[in-house]
């Protein structure tokens, strides 16, 4: 069996005396990566279009600006969304940094969305220019170092997507995941699982870490998110997914992402 064919084929991406790797990442729009494993922890962050990454527990999706984190043996497929080099399958649209187990300890032990901050991203850029698979000179430890206080220091942002685990919820979930503009109502959630109104709130705050209103909230940004990088308007997306204006649309996503959906589309993400 190829490797595209296994769901869950196994990699060793650190082989050399390094702690970490630095790898660009160059898929086209719309080309994704099998569900694989690796036992080093891993960063990512795009530089054009969006990378989404989903596990078994959920799904981040991570336009520019963000670093999203995937911890050591997580099962987890990837591709990338309007990277705004169509023509380009071999064009530069982010990166990938695998760790070593040993310093994935003190990270994380589910996947999170971080915001990528200047310093970060000044460090990300200087190992680039790194020696692939060799040990760190001195210099390039303390680097290190500063680069993992970073990663402590770093907000997480509202981007990944908790699924439930209970069935019933997940099929709640699911529901919006399929259609984020859907406007069932609680109590008609309440009459088709066949659970009580607290029952439902309560266990879904336990299990994905939000609440329902919440939840469809990042559902909605997810997928206003890979629309714009399909090239959708701003005013399209916002009617399509159940915002009661455009405006309202473009507030809540400069809110939560931290530009205007035009500029978004445009490429510009500060």
């Amino acid at each position: 069996m190829s490797r595209d064919s296994n769901p869950s084929f196994h990699e060793i991406r650190l082989d050399g005396q390094a702690p970490i790797l630095l790898s660009p990442q160059t898929a086209g729009a719309g080309v994704g990566k099998a569900a694989h494993t690796h036992p080093e922890g891993q960063f990512y962050f795009a530089i054009h279009g969006l990378m989404v990454v989903e596990t078994a527990s959920g799904r981040c999706v991570m336009p520019p600006g963000r670093l999203g984190w995937i911890p050591p043996m997580t099962p987890h497929g990837a591709s990338v969304i309007g990277s705004r080099h169509p023509a380009e399958p071999d064009a530069l649209v982010g990166f990938t940094v695998h760790m070593l187990p040993a310093l994935c300890e003190q990270f994380p032990a589910e996947p999170v969305v971080l915001s990528l901050s200047p310093v970060l991203e000044a460090i990300l850029t200087r190992m680039q220019q790194w020696p692939r698979q060799q040990a760190l000179t001195a210099a390039e430890q303390r680097l290190l170092g500063v680069f993992i206080d970073e990663i402590h220091a770093a907000k997480p942002e509202p981007l990944r997507l908790k699924m439930p685990v209970s069935k019933g919820l997940a099929t709640l979930a699911a529901a919006i995941v399929d259609d984020p503009a859907d406007e069932t109502s609680l109590d008609e959630w309440v009459v088709r699982l066949a659970m009580s109104r607290r029952t439902i709130t309560r266990h879904f705050r336990a299990e994905t870490g939000m609440s329902i209103v919440q939840w469809r909230q990042v559902a909605r940004l997810q997928r206003a998110l890979e629309l714009l990088g399909d090239g959708e308007s701003v005013t399209r997306v916002a009617l399509t997914l159940g915002y009661d204006s455009v405006s309202s649309f473009i507030a809540l996503f400069r809110r939560v992402i931290g530009t205007t959906p035009a500029k978004f589309t445009a490429g510009t993400h500060r």
